[in-house]
């Protein structure tokens, strides 16, 4: 090897390791001083948020520089907090930054970044002895929501306008967060619940009941990431939590069991028969169009965003005169390409 060349391999490799250590430099630093990230997951801890404990778990975020910490709540308790940057990111309803968003932009700049579930999980349950087997089957029943707020009630509303009922065609109940003990009781005659949720908790329990999924008529994004505007501005912290939660999913779905028993550290006495929960709502991460290897776990369909504008006009719960454009309530831009179950 001539003195020339010779040079110029010394040259190519002072700078090959120089790059090596500067990368090595940067993942330590990362390692030892992460950047803290606040959650605020809008329920009771609950194995529902298990792609989220087992990213935690798992090292995703701790691999990404981060620091993540979750506050559990219910979301009227979490958005303020996420307005006032005590929060970074929510896990809620996307039809609430439709709403929230669409009322007043200043106050409450969110945005949708990743979708848990491909499909709204809601769903009406009632006895099989009230023959309700068709959404026209409601007039003149009583049904029992949490509240009117909430997935729960656009979907309710989906439902009866999708057969051409009013809210005056039913009697609606406000049973709270119990619509499982009011159908038990036959305080009502149907419930709106989650079909991974009171409808897993009713087939435990031996009940026969009809379950009509609000999916066949409610075609809108359901729960997933919610932030502000301001933190997107900090592109390298949001890629990093969305792409170590997406592991999350893609974990959860691969090894239901592993994710499961990470969720008892943050469920204290959590049942074993709850893992049925999540054996039911890991069926809602994927669709055809997440399956897409331009899209993945957690992409958004722009045609459910549509889809749900119109929903919220028609029910009268957006101005059906203002024109709305769905990109101001989401976005894909932040996530990873292609992260799959089976991968």
């Amino acid at each position: 090897m001539k003195e020339g060349e010779i040079m110029k391999y010394k040259v190519l490799a002072a700078i090959t390791t120089g790059a090596m250590l500067l990368g090595l430099a940067s993942i330590s630093s990362a390692q030892t001083n992460p950047t803290t990230v606040r959650v605020g997951l809008g329920y009771l801890a609950d194995v529902q948020f298990a792609p989220f404990y087992a990213a935690q778990e798992a090292g995703f975020y701790k691999a990404k520089g981060l620091n993540v910490t979750f506050q559990h709540g219910f979301t009227s308790e979490m958005y303020p907090l996420l307005a006032s940057g005590k929060l970074d990111f929510v896990v809620g309803d996307a039809e609430d930054v439709i709403l929230l968003r669409s009322k007043d932009v200043k106050a409450t700049p969110f945005k949708y970044l990743m979708a848990m579930y491909q499909v709204t999980p809601n769903a009406l349950l009632s006895k099989q002895a009230k023959n309700i087997k068709r959404f026209a089957d409601l007039k003149g029943k009583s049904i029992g929501i949490p509240g009117k707020f909430g997935s729960s009630w656009t979907s309710l509303q989906a439902m009866l306008a999708g057969a051409n009922l009013k809210e005056s065609d039913v009697k609606i109940v406000e049973v709270g967060f119990n619509q499982l003990e009011a159908l038990t009781a036959d305080r009502v005659d149907a419930v709106m619940g989650f079909i991974n949720n009171e409808a897993v908790q009713a087939e435990a329990k031996g009940l026969k009941l009809n379950i009509l999924v609000a999916a066949l008529v409610n075609k809108s994004p359901s729960s997933g990431v919610i932030s502000m505007d301001d933190t997107l501005k900090n592109e390298p912290l949001v890629k990093g939590f969305l792409e170590a939660s997406q592991r999350g999913l893609k974990l959860s779905i691969d090894n239901t069991k592993q994710a499961f028993d990470y969720a008892k550290k943050y469920v204290p006495n959590m049942p074993a028969d709850r893992i049925k929960v999540l054996e039911s709502s890991v069926k809602l991460y994927q669709s055809n169009f997440s399956k897409n290897d331009k899209q993945g776990l957690g992409f958004s369909n722009p045609n459910n965003w549509e889809y749900a504008l119109a929903l919220l006009k028609n029910v009268g719960r957006l101005d059906s005169k203002q024109l709305y454009k769905r990109g101001d309530f989401y976005t894909n831009k932040f996530l990873t390409v292609n992260i799959q179950a089976g991968k």
